[in-house]
Order: structure tokens, then sequence, then C-alpha cells
């Protein structure tokens, strides 16, 4: 048996440390390690390639002194998304400045937005006043968080945007012509408010700028208004070559204070909710919480500032926080609010409630209350696009249908649906279309675009039968139901739910009727590719078609004509007093 060597240990110099004990992979024990997160040595993923826990590689990270000033400026944040007072944290995807990133792309990561090293001087007025929130869209005391997603400013969405049952959504009224008709023309402009603008006396000036975006008309006396319409469509007619002649436009019986639907963009600045009109003028540069409208009844004005003041106090402050819109619809006696939010919860439901135990109590009468959820924070405020039905919408209190009577005809409709800003002149765009229609007992009226019944069951006790078409929602219900309401009246009704579409014309739609006569009342953006062709080949003796905005008449009568159809007359009824827009009546018959 050999005997090894033993080798002499040297005793150690100066103070013994405790070793480590060694991880697997790892340094071996008693070496230092180094913080991970400061790591030099090489990993094994490529440079700049996210590691397991988010991060890039180290060595395509930026050393601190050859960091951009972008870089620099970044709010410290965790990756939770939380505020974090280490200030070598900062979280790439959180800037002060304005993000700039196109609609559905994602922006770079690690690289700050564009303008975020800019001085509070230099930024626009839109970004001074944005809504203070926390990524959970509640309401923060923390300025640097403010919210990029609800400037003043308009959103860049498309005008008119169809809705996907056929009806637009309530909201694509009159207003963008409004916002749009003191803009500079360009020289190719041939809209209808490019015909109005030389017509108004330059002696004349709105009281307000407010007042000059929102109603651009109605700082003239009601008799020129109408002057500088008349004169206005004829020259659009002439320039546009259209056939016919347009009929004097008849004068609504209420000039202003007639709009029956109003709404008002919501928007909390500190501790002060903004009740704003929507466009340029509603700005509030002179700090004015809430506009009036000359073109809105008195009461509608109490109830808004009643509201502004009431949603400005801390105890309805989480509802100011998820305000998208304040709407008022209803009638000249009594009126309905919704609240257009962007959260539906037990503690809004529960605040919504007792604000409209206040509400109940105003001078002026408000029959009900609604909360209306849009996530969307569309522009569109009752957006067609509706969340899931069993929490869109709820009732607070009152009736769950608003209602009208004009004539001997009641009809119900559902706080959402499409109805005529102006009450006042509903009668006489009846009276008017069944001028036009000189309907009779052995003809059958086609009613597409019906909404909630209003011509079907007006005009149904003088034609034969009358088969109605709107989509799927609460409007084409509410017309079903309206047949109960008029069933005194006489007539034979019958709805059918369906987006009106060339392929469900073509394949779906029953026969022409015997001695068929069409009415169609499209909304604002007009008819879809194919329907008018589509129309035509049903060989109606007589077409209605009832047009909301003007500078939609063109296109649309050219391909009547192609089609086999000439303008009989033209009947043109100010249902917008004060703006730039009327609603034009046009009789078609089929051509010799």
């Amino acid at each position: 048996m050999s005997l090894k060597k033993k080798t002499p240990t040297r005793k150690p110099t100066g103070p013994v440390r405790p070793a480590k004990a060694s991880t697997p992979g790892g340094p071996p024990s008693g070496k230092r390690k180094s913080p991970p997160e400061k790591s030099f040595d090489k990993r094994d993923h490529h440079p700049g390639k996210p590691s397991p826990r988010g991060r890039a590689s180290s060595s395509a990270r930026k050393q601190r002194p050859e960091r951009s000033e972008e870089e620099v400026f970044r709010t410290p944040e965790s990756a939770t998304g939380r505020p974090s007072s280490r200030r070598n944290n900062a979280s790439p995807e959180k800037t002060f400045g304005k993000k700039d990133h196109r609609p559905g792309a994602a922006p770079p990561r690690g690289r700050a937005s564009a303008g975020a090293g800019k001085p509070r001087s230099e930024r626009s007025e839109e970004e001074a006043f944005r809504t203070p929130k926390t990524t959970t869209g509640r309401p923060s005391s923390r300025r640097s968080n403010a919210s990029p997603e609800k400037p003043f400013g308009k959103k860049d969405h498309r005008p008119g945007a169809a809705s996907p049952h056929g009806r637009a959504s309530i909201g694509t009224g009159e207003e963008d012509e409004d916002e749009t008709f003191w803009a500079p023309a360009t020289p190719n402009d041939r809209s209808f408010a490019s015909f109005l603008k030389p017509l108004i006396p330059a002696t004349v000036f709105p009281e307000t700028q407010s007042i000059l975006h929102s109603s651009p008309l109605a700082h003239l006396d009601y008799s020129v208004e109408l002057q500088v319409k008349d004169q206005g469509l004829l020259a659009f007619w002439k320039q546009h070559r259209l056939p016919g002649h347009p009929e004097q436009v008849i004068r609504s019986p209420r000039a202003r204070g007639y709009r029956t639907t109003s709404k008002r963009k919501g928007f909390l600045h500190g501790s002060t909710l903004y009740l704003l009109l929507g466009d340029k003028g509603a700005l509030p540069k002179n700090r004015q919480y809430f506009t009036a409208s000359p073109l809105e009844p008195k009461e509608h004005e109490i109830i808004y500032r009643f509201l502004q003041q009431k949603l400005s106090e801390p105890a309805f402050r989480l509802i100011a926080g998820h305000l998208n819109y304040l709407i008022i619809r209803g009638g000249y006696t009594e009126q309905a609010v919704i609240f257009n939010v962007d959260l539906m919860n037990g503690p809004l439901i529960r605040k919504m409630k007792l604000l409209g135990g206040h509400l109940q109590k105003l001078p002026v009468p408000v029959s009900a209350a609604f909360v209306y959820l849009d996530p969307s924070k569309s522009d569109y405020y009752l957006e067609a696009k509706r969340p899931a039905e069993t929490l869109h919408f709820k009732k607070l209190f009152g009736p769950d249908q608003l209602g009208a009577t004009y004539g001997d005809c009641r009809y119900q409709f559902h706080p959402t649906s499409f109805s005529q800003i102006n009450e006042s002149m509903v009668e006489t765009m009846l009276e008017r279309a069944k001028e036009l229609l000189a309907p009779a007992p052995d003809q059958s009226l086609l009613d597409l675009y019906c909404g909630y019944g209003l011509f079907s069951h007006f005009l149904a006790p003088a034609y034969r039968q009358v088969l109605a078409v709107d989509g799927e929602g609460p409007s084409i219900r509410a017309a079903e139901a309206n047949s109960r309401l008029n069933k005194h009246r006489g007539g034979q009704t019958r709805f059918l739910a369906h987006r009106i579409t060339v392929g469900y014309l073509e394949k779906t739609l029953p026969p022409p009727m015997p001695d068929e006569v069409i009415l169609l009342d499209p909304p604002r953006q007009g008819t879809l590719p194919g329907v008018i062709a589509s129309l035509a080949r049903r060989k109606a003796k007589k077409i209605l078609h009832i047009f909301c905005g003007v500078d939609q008449i063109p296109a649309s009568l050219r391909e009547w004509q192609t089609n086999g159809y000439h303008v009989r007359r033209i009947a043109p009824l100010d249902m917008f007093p004060g703006s730039a827009n009327l609603e034009v009546l046009v009789l078609l018959e089929p051509k010799a």
C-alpha cells in the first residue's frame, strides 16, 4: 500500500471571507457575482433580442453617456405599469409627449415618442388640457400621467361611418358640416356650404365664436337665413347641372330653440367638468364650463348647467371621469337624459342613481334617465356598434320608451333610436311626403330605412298595404309595437328586420307588390353601392327619395337617371334652422 504525499496548505494572510454556495452553471464559489441586471457577460441570445425577462441583452443596451435626450425624459415606471421610484428603470412605453403611431400599429420598443423632450411652453393647447387618468381609466391627481386619449379636438373618424344595420348611428347629424362651415374653401369646393357663405351679409356677425362654429347661420334673422338658403340651393343645383328646379324652402315653425336632441362632450380637467359642443369654438380658452346653443330649448340649458355643477362635485367625480357624452332627448314638454360612459360597474351605477334622484327634483321635467356604455369613446354619441346587449344600456328611472304624437298618430321608440331633431317640423314633413306621393287605395308602399315606422304608420290608411324594412335593432321592434298603438287608424303594415343591401333586395325581399310605390329615407351617408340600381329594377310607379344632406343629392340623382327615372318635383324643408343644411324630398318617376 503506497502512501500519497500530502501537499502543505498555505495559510491565508488576510481576513478569511466565508465561501458562497455556487449555483449550477454559475461562477465558482468564492468569486464575487455581479447583480444580474448589470452583468456584462455574454448571454445565449442574439443582441437586441428580448431576453426571457423581457429585457434586451446588455450588448444591445446603450451606455449611460450615450443615451439620447428622449430616453432621459421617459416617465419612470416599473414593468407593471405603476409609477416607480427607480430612475434607471424608466419605461420606454410612457413618455411625456404625445404618442405618434399609426392606429393599430405597436410603437417601437426602446424609442421615445416624437416630441417627448418638448418644453411645457411649446406644447399645444390640446395636450395641455388632457384628462388626467391612470392606466385603469380612473381620474388621477398626477399631472404627469395625463391621458392623451381625451383632447378637446374632435377625433379623426370618417364622417358618416356606415352602421352595420343600415341606419346611421345617432350623432351623424348636421354637426360635421357646421363645424367646417367657416374653414377656408378649396378651389374645387362645390359643397352646399360653399354657396351659402358668399350670400351671408358681411355686416352681420355672430355673438360668440362657439355659436359661429356650432350653428353658423343662427346669428341671422330667420327671414334672411331662408333667403340665403333659397339662393344657395339654386346656385348649387345649377353648378352641379342637376335636373328640375327646387321649390321654395319651407320654413320651420320654430326657427331657434327647436332641437329635441342635443349633446355635450364631457371632459374632466382637474376637479372641473367641461361640457363642450365638440368643435373648435368650444375650446375653453376663456374657461367657460358650458356653452349654450341658440338652437336648443331653454330646458336643455338648465339641465346641462345643473349636471356640470353636480358632476364637478367630489361625490360624483367618478361619473365625470368616465363620461363621454351627455345627451338630452325627448320633446318640448319633457326630456330624457342619457349618460354615455366608457365604463359600467356597480359603484358607477350607484352614483348614477343618486344623481338621478337630484335630476327628478329639477324645475324642468326630466321624465327618464339612462346609462349607455360605449368603451370605444366614439364620436358618434350613440354608437351603432354596441357592446353586448346584456350590458350596454341601463335605465336609472322613468319609462323604457320615449314617445311622440304627430296628428292622430302615436309613436314610441327606444331612447337610442334615430328620430328627427326638429319635432316642430315633423308634421310638415309628413304632410309634404303625402302630397308628393298622392297615395291611392289600389297602390302598395315599400318603406325603406323605416326606423320606428314614422312614415309607414302615417301613410298606411291611404295604401292597400305597407311593407317596411330597416336593420335589426330597437327601432324596427318599436315599429312593430307601434302597429298596436295605431290600429284604430286602419291600414295593413308589415315590418322586416334586415340590413338594406343589394343582396337582400335581389334575393330575399319579396317581389314587387301591385302598383308599388317606394319611399326611402336613408342615413346621411346615403345608400350602399348598387342599392339604387336594384330598386330601379322593381319598376315602381313613384319613388320618393328623402335626403338629409344636400351634398349627397348629385351622385344619387345621376344614378336614378342612369337607371331610367327622372326628377318630377324637389321640395326642400328647413329641418335644421341655423345650420348649413336642408332636408330635401325628391319625387322621381319612370321615364316615358
